[in-house]
């Protein structure tokens, strides 16, 4: 019986046929975290003081990041950071500091394969489906993860998104996320996986792949993922990847809901406050003007993301007053921005370029105070993500952030471009 790709990486991993909607015992094939409190440091505390558990089977399996806090400001941030270092020592797992954002770094590092599963507590590993892989945020029962390598799941349904077309000049994945959003509604893919496919998806780049995953919970997805084709091998194999299997659904799996999106129609897309949901044309919020950006996160901090970026900003200035920050995904892709001399376009721009940290998307650097309001590819836009919670937060494309930083006030990029 023909499976969609949700059900071939259960199927894979639990050694024989499953189906949607069936609860099994799965062995995740990568088990990861980060250091934010109330999370490693209670991993910690449960299985060394009530758990007594001294050693794990695989500890291979276990990769854990510092990229929050960081680099820390204060000595009790360092402490935090500290519990993480003696966590990943006590049991012999991976510790990746300073690297990035471990939601990228993962797949750089090269963990992340075709027909894997892995679990996190943060719903945003959902960013590993651009390689084929599966990605859950298990908030509720990561210790069971971590104390067994096993979690109890049901397979969850599958909603199909074909995509068609190309992106015309000045529209990004973003803009295609939330065109999604505005036709299927914020819940239009609850308790699912979002599978990705069809001749658009070719199109785009693992920058942009990695962005349409990164944001499925905005569709109330529990995840997302993507086929594999000739743009994922090369990336696998630029990360190390020699081996590995292609993933693809079969023909007539079952799919709850099947979509297809026209690249070709996807015009840019603001995110207004004060919520994901708040979806709406560029058009109804032109000349709204704005006091600070970030291009940066999880979502959309990468290379493509900054080539949109000084299209637009090299050779100009960033207005008076604006503030802009530019935050890398990750130091390889810093390095690569150096190379590539983006990051002296940023600068010379006025743009301020920043350590790779998820510090800015959550208001802990660079924050924004009452009555501000700034345009983000952060990850989020309710009130107080970024500073103070009487301020608001427009969440936009690269482009959209530097039209705005250059006039000051929200532009459409087309008419820059």
């Amino acid at each position: 019986m023909s499976q969609t790709i949700v059900e071939k990486v259960f199927t894979k991993n639990f050694g024989s046929v499953v189906r949607t909607g069936d609860e099994r015992l799965f062995s995740p094939d990568v088990i990861t975290a980060y250091d934010y409190p109330g999370y490693v440091d209670k991993y910690e505390q449960q299985m060394v003081d009530v758990l007594k558990i001294e050693k794990v089977k695989h500890p291979e399996k276990f990769v854990l990041f510092i990229d929050h806090l960081y680099p820390a400001g204060t000595p009790k941030e360092q402490e935090i950071h500290a519990i993480t270092r003696r966590f990943a020592k006590r049991y012999g797992f991976k510790l990746y500091e300073g690297k990035g954002i471990g939601h990228h770094v993962i797949s750089e590092e090269g963990y992340i394969q075709p027909g894997r599963f892995v679990v996190h507590f943060d719903g945003h590993i959902s960013t590993v489906g651009a390689l084929g892989a599966i990605g859950v945020g298990i908030r509720n029962s990561m210790i069971e993860a971590f104390a067994t390598e096993q979690v109890s799941l049901v397979v969850p349904p599958t909603v199909r998104i074909n995509l068609t077309g190309k992106l015309a000049k000045g529209v990004t994945s973003r803009d295609i996320f939330h065109s999604i959003v505005r036709e299927l509604g914020p819940a239009g893919c609850r308790s699912s996986v979002i599978e990705y496919g069809g001749p658009g998806l070719s199109s785009l780049e693992m920058d942009e792949r990695f962005t349409l995953c990164n944001l499925a919970m905005f569709l109330g997805g529990i995840s997302a993922v993507m086929e594999t084709d000739e743009m994922t091998y090369n990336y696998l194999k630029d990360h190390g990847v020699e081996e590995y299997d292609e993933i693809y659904p079969d023909e007539g799996a079952v799919y709850s809901k099947e979509y297809t999106i026209n690249l070709d129609e996807v015009e840019p897309v603001i995110v207004a406050p004060p919520s994901p949901a708040n979806t709406v044309p560029i058009s109804d919020v032109i000349g709204l003007p704005i006091d600070a950006g970030y291009i940066g996160s999880c979502a959309s901090g990468r290379i493509k993301d900054f080539m949109q970026a000084v299209e637009i900003l090299d050779g100009k200035k960033i207005a008076e007053s604006f503030r802009l920050n530019a935050v890398p995904t990750s130091t390889l892709i810093q390095a690569k921005m150096s190379e590539l001399g983006i990051t002296s376009k940023l600068i010379k721009a006025g743009a301020l370029v920043n350590v790779s940290t998820c510090d800015f998307c959550i208001g802990q650097m660079g924050a924004i105070s009452e009555g501000e309001r700034a345009v983000s590819t952060g990850t989020l836009n309710i009130p107080g993500r970024m500073g103070s919670n009487k301020a608001e937060i427009y969440t936009a494309s690269p482009y959209t952030i530097a039209a705005t930083a250059v006039k000051g006030i929200i532009t459409d990029p087309r008419t820059m471009l």
